[in-house]
């Protein structure tokens, strides 16, 4: 990167992480009385330490620990319910142990420290990143609304975002079981892994899938002991019904989601029955998916690594639930299209251009605020999301035929 093109980047990711940060200064009295995500983590692993795992799901459960910490968050009509996995709640254990807001504090501590864990793990395999100072790793992480939304929110999707990153990492070492592993370590956001583990299935990565299966029958005998047989096998059920709730309460919103979930929700809602928009919603996911496979497939050394980031890119689009947080896990693929162009690759203006025009938009801090808080629908970002696949997946069939013509 010259000096010339380094100086406004700095300053601008500066002034994002600035807006940034005054949101979350804006947001301190909602913060402390408990508005944001984290609580439901904080009351699945308080649940769970008390020995009511069997409980976990029960919404008279929820609602009373969620009172004995976050009374005062009084614009919801009830709980806030958790409904990931129940291994999941064993992270927070440690975590429950501390008064609600000082856990949320210590959370966002840990979630810094992985982020910084993935540039140190990403630095031998990514070529542009050895040149990054910490500081301005941390800058851009900040500075990207997603990223930093995840920490207002106490989410825990950065956690998932060093999971997508130790997968890319094994995979480029043809270490192909570790990172079936790794991503079913991640199936806390199954909506998030199950889409990239089926464009795996379809790139024949066998080993990727028997490690991915090995961790999620541990991870599924952890749960069965947390909340016992009956309700493990009514957790799919329990799901379906709190998103029903949510809906009706206005906790989700399907419009709100920047993947095509939200955009048909958008645009068919009130164009096309329910049953037709779904319909022409799966369609469309696996076509994307099966496409995705398809051409990540016969990657070479060059197209590896726009490879993945179009698998990472199409997981997040297709994904029946995509939130702002969710985006966060855009930092991989942000980081390997700007390693591909550092490299000299794709040098061409309109290239560049493609490729870079989204992943400024997905940095621009106002555009997010003005479709999540004051414009609606957020699903209008997936249509920039959509454009930056397109160009990607452009950009590795030129790449792979350049290659092929050496």
């Amino acid at each position: 990167m010259s000096k010339d093109f380094k100086a406004p980047l700095i300053i601008f990711l500066a002034a994002m992480a600035w807006l940034n940060l005054l949101l979350a200064w804006n947001s301190r009295d909602l913060l402390h009385k408990g508005y944001q995500d984290f609580t439901i983590f904080y009351s699945a692993a308080t649940i769970v330490r008390q020995g009511l795992g069997h409980q976990l799901y029960d919404g008279t459960t929820q609602y009373r620990i969620q009172q004995g910490f976050a009374a005062a968050a009084n614009i919801r009509t009830g709980y806030l319910p958790y409904n990931h996995p129940p291994f999941e709640a064993l992270i927070f254990l440690p975590f429950s142990l501390l008064p609600y807001f000082v856990a949320y504090l210590l959370w966002d501590l840990v979630s810094l420290l992985i982020l910084l864990l993935l540039l140190v793990l990403l630095r031998p395999s990514i070529s542009v990143l050895p040149r990054v100072f910490v500081g301005h790793w941390l800058l851009a992480s900040l500075g990207f609304f997603p990223t930093f939304f995840a920490l207002l929110q106490g989410q825990d999707t950065i956690l998932l975002l060093l999971i997508f990153g130790l997968v890319f990492i094994f995979l480029k070492r043809e270490r192909e079981f570790a990172a079936g592993c790794c991503l079913g370590l991640g199936l806390f956001r199954f909506h998030l892994v199950l889409p990239l583990m089926l464009v795996f299935v379809l790139e024949k990565r066998k080993k990727v899938f028997f490690g991915f299966i090995l961790v999620a029958f541990i991870l599924l005998l952890i749960s069965v002991a947390i909340v016992g047989a009956e309700a493990s096998w009514n957790y799919p059920g329990s799901v379906w019904r709190m998103e029903q709730m949510m809906e009706r309460t206005g906790t989700v919103v399907a419009s709100g989601m920047p993947n095509l979930h939200g955009l048909f929700e958008s645009l068919f809602a009130h164009l096309i029955s329910r049953s037709l928009s779904d319909a022409l919603l799966v369609l469309i996911s696996l076509a994307l998916v099966v496409f995705t496979g398809f051409l990540s497939k016969p990657a070479t050394a060059k197209t590896f690594n726009l490879g993945f980031s179009l698998c990472v890119i199409v997981t997040i689009v297709v994904s029946y639930h995509t939130f702002t947080s969710d985006l966060s896990l855009l930092m991989l693929p942000i980081v390997l299209v700007a390693d591909h162009l550092e490299g000299g690759r794709g040098s061409r203006g309109w290239i560049r251009v493609a490729l870079l025009g989204p992943v400024l938009l997905l940095f621009l801090t106002p555009l997010h605020m003005f479709l999540a808080f004051y414009a609606h629908p957020y699903s209008l970002m997936a249509v920039v999301l959509l454009f930056w696949l397109g160009a990607v997946a452009r950009e590795i069939a030129r790449t792979a035929t350049s290659v092929a013509g050496q």
